[in-house]
């Protein structure tokens, strides 16, 4: 079923259809907070904070895209956080991959530099490049969430883009 129509039933009263909106979303909103805090325990607590909210926000909900209103739920839940512990944000932890040892273990090395560079990013360019190349959200709707212009959002993502490749590069020579 379509997200419209599981909005408007869930709106009728079907409140049990929340749970196919949760298993739909669950994965994106647990990664996105996860490259948010770095911490997959925390992260965890955010994406169920995230669909407590939404849950009690549904009847009232009349957003055109239910993905990124639920991830600009997940950034102001991740920018709660930060708020209340104060904290800076530590290095993601990896998860193993399946395949060949050899091809996994390369794969977990390119993809663990990637993250760090990724944390090494200043939130705001780390959030929109996130949101761009992880979870393919359109500028227009980054600028919405995150309450920027679409200008502001492009630069964000370019300037965050050369800073990943500057990092990787200074990493590979290492």
């Amino acid at each position: 079923m379509e997200d419209r129509k599981l909005i408007r039933e869930i709106q009728k009263g079907n409140k049990e259809l929340l749970n196919v909106i949760a298993e739909k979303y669950y994965d994106d909103i647990y990664r996105f907070c996860c490259f948010q805090t770095g911490n997959p325990v925390q992260a965890y607590d955010l994406a169920q904070e995230t669909f407590l909210k939404f849950i009690r926000m549904a009847d009232r909900y009349q957003y055109r895209n239910l993905k990124g209103y639920l991830l600009t739920i997940a950034r102001n839940c991740c920018i709660d956080y930060y708020r209340e512990n104060a904290r800076s944000i530590p290095g993601v932890d990896e998860f193993p991959e399946e395949g060949r040892e050899d091809e996994r273990l390369a794969g977990l090395e390119l993809r663990e530099c990637i993250q760090q560079a990724i944390q090494q990013l200043p939130p705001e360019q780390r959030e929109a490049v996130v949101l761009y190349y992880y979870y393919d959200i359109k500028l227009r709707e980054i600028a919405q969430m995150t309450q920027t212009g679409v200008s502001t959002v492009k630069s964000r993502i370019r300037q965050g883009k050369l800073k990943l490749k500057r990092w990787i590069e200074e990493e590979e020579f290492k």
